[in-house]
């Protein structure tokens, strides 16, 4: 059962008042007047991570971001959930099943609502993995203004927006640590949530954590504990 266990403080003064759980790897939940947002519906997510959601947000097509036979089958059960993805994602998750209506492909920037949520959608392309390997779409989503996943990439978003909490990939086949303080310095958030770190053992976590003192602009760094909600 998902706990509150801490508060972090939102640094605005006008602020709405969600309640984030971290799963495995990059799978967020959040959850504001009775409704929940998923962001990242992976393989790696537990079975809760799928339930009882309004909305979800996948960033692209890998699996280790949407479990589509999961997702899909989350969409037909759930006549008021609703699915936010890239074009391909879209037709994997029709082809399992899931109802056309209930699935809304992203093809460039856009902003909806979702859960409740303002979200602003910025499309671009994953990360380089290798140079021979193609490319995907990927979709950068910022919720309630303030709240950025970045998906597998390190995105510029226009307008320069005011980033309060920054969801940011630390490992990964197509990046290194070096790129994240990178884009923390380019972000400035006030706070950082590490994710997409599925592959790293404790003792790499642990080191991760350590380098959190290399991030400029002295944010706050909250490792949140698996399957807990925090307030934020």
């Amino acid at each position: 059962m998902l706990r509150a266990t801490k508060t972090i403080p939102s640094g605005r003064t006008r602020m709405t008042q969600i309640a984030v759980t971290s799963f495995t790897h990059s799978t967020i939940r959040l959850e504001h007047g009775g409704q929940a947002l998923v962001i990242d519906p992976g393989a790696f997510a537990p079975a809760n991570a799928f339930s009882g959601v309004t909305a979800f947000l996948v960033t692209h097509d890998h699996q280790d971001h949407v479990d589509v036979e999961r997702l899909a089958a989350a969409l037909t059960s759930n006549p008021e959930s609703h699915a936010w993805t890239s074009a391909d994602v879209a037709d994997q998750l029709t082809a399992a099943g899931a109802p056309t209506a209930r699935i809304t492909a992203v093809t460039g920037d856009e902003t909806f609502t979702a859960a409740g949520l303002p979200v602003q959608a910025f499309v671009g392309e994953h990360a380089e993995i290798y140079r021979t390997l193609p490319t995907s779409p990927n979709i950068a989503y910022l919720i309630d203004t303030r709240l950025l996943h970045p998906g597998d990439a390190f995105p510029t978003l226009p307008g320069d927006p005011t980033v309060d909490v920054l969801f940011l990939p630390v490992s990964g086949p197509w990046m290194r640590f070096a790129d994240a303080v990178d884009y923390v310095d380019t972000v400035r958030p006030r706070v950082i949530v590490p994710i997409h770190d599925g592959d790293l053992i404790d003792a790499g976590r642990a080191l991760t954590d350590q380098m959190s003192a290399l991030f400029p602009g002295n944010p706050e760094y909250h490792r949140l504990p698996t399957g807990e909600r925090t307030l934020l």
